[in-house]
């Protein structure tokens, strides 16, 4: 066998050399180099120029054949590889204070702003079912006219003067007339449950649009729909449509039905005008009945009207919001959205 270092001790050497360039390479940032050059594209040492370093450390003795020089080899590219793989870990992972501070962040963030999104939601609804309940109301009272003739014809009693009911309370003589108008109706809506309220009744809480409770609602008959809706009301003033030039009577529509809160006029509850040749929203600007146009009868934060919340129908159907509940500053003719 030639002279030279034997198979150990040439190993022994080789491992020598290999923890003094690792040594090198921590010291000199090129193991971190290693680790992150995939990501920022910087070059990495190659393994064929430490090779080299090994070798000219540790020049290959005399009788020791390419098997073992593989195998030093194979250790070499272990021990960078093993560099990397730590590296990578080390760069790769979250600690848990950084977990729970980003968590955090985003529990803040959905507090401020999924409150906003359910009510921006919300009140698309609202509006949807809204337009979509006048325009199923005003199809069936055409079709009403169409088959009955003029609401003059349909057979409603004369209103003249109170009568006080077997309960005390104040009867309108409505009932007779919001039964036959909703009776008329009926036929050309989808309607799961009729029933008929001899008198004032205040089974349900209803409130105005500032968070007043109303005491009772006058007699009428109610109608509860398919898609749940409840129309109720019907009271015909003046069923020859004379009165304040051409006005008949109102009705209400809960679009979510009067068994689901708020039960709050101008939210949830909507009132209408029966003119002789059409439904209206009420709230316009030329409405017969003045006290109950938008600028006067749909203010939250007005307190003294007893019909509050009555005027907002015609702002949702036209304008498409409920901008009355966030700012006090709209008007008919000029303001129609918050800022």
């Amino acid at each position: 066998m030639a002279q030279g270092l034997g198979f150990n001790d040439f190993i022994k050497k080789y491992r020598c050399g290999i923890d003094a360039i690792a040594k090198s390479l921590e010291s000199t940032g090129h193991a971190e180099a290693i680790a992150e050059g995939s990501q920022k594209n910087t070059p990495r040492p190659r393994i064929s120029n430490t090779r080299k370093q090994v070798l000219k450390f540790n020049p290959r003795p005399q009788g020791v054949g390419d098997k073992a020089v593989s195998e030093a080899h194979g250790k070499e590219l272990n021990v960078l590889t093993s560099y990397r793989l730590n590296n990578f870990k080390k760069k790769a992972a979250f600690t848990l204070a950084e977990v729970l501070i980003t968590l955090g962040i985003i529990g803040v963030v959905a507090a401020m702003t999924i409150p906003t999104l359910i009510a921006n939601y919300q009140e698309k609804q609202t509006v949807s079912r809204l337009t979509k309940a006048y325009a199923t109301i005003s199809n069936a009272y055409q079709m009403a006219r169409t088959e009955y003739g003029d609401l003059y014809t349909w057979g409603f009693t004369e209103r003249s003067s109170f009568e006080i009911d077997d309960s005390g309370q104040k009867d309108y003589q409505g009932v007779e007339n919001s039964k036959l108008f909703l009776d008329k109706l009926a036929p050309y809506l989808k309607v799961v449950k009729q029933i008929s309220k001899t008198s004032s009744w205040n089974d349900y809480d209803f409130y105005l649009l500032d968070g007043e409770k109303l005491s009772s609602i006058m007699p009428s008959d109610i109608l509860f729909l398919a898609d749940g809706t409840t129309v109720f009301g019907g009271w015909i003033d003046d069923f020859k449509c004379t009165d304040k030039g051409g006005y008949c009577g109102d009705f209400y529509i809960d679009i979510n039905g009067i068994d689901n809160l708020p039960n709050k006029f101008g939210q949830d509850i909507f009132s209408f005008e029966i003119y002789k040749n059409s439904i209206k929203p009420t709230g316009t600007k030329d409405t017969l009945i003045t006290a109950r146009t938008f600028n006067a009868a749909c203010n939250p934060q007005d307190t003294s009207y007893d019909k509050n919340g009555y005027g907002c129908t015609a702002w949702v159907i036209y304008n498409k919001n409920m901008d009355y509940l966030k700012c006090d500053d709209l008007s008919w003719d000029d303001k129609h959205k918050c800022n």
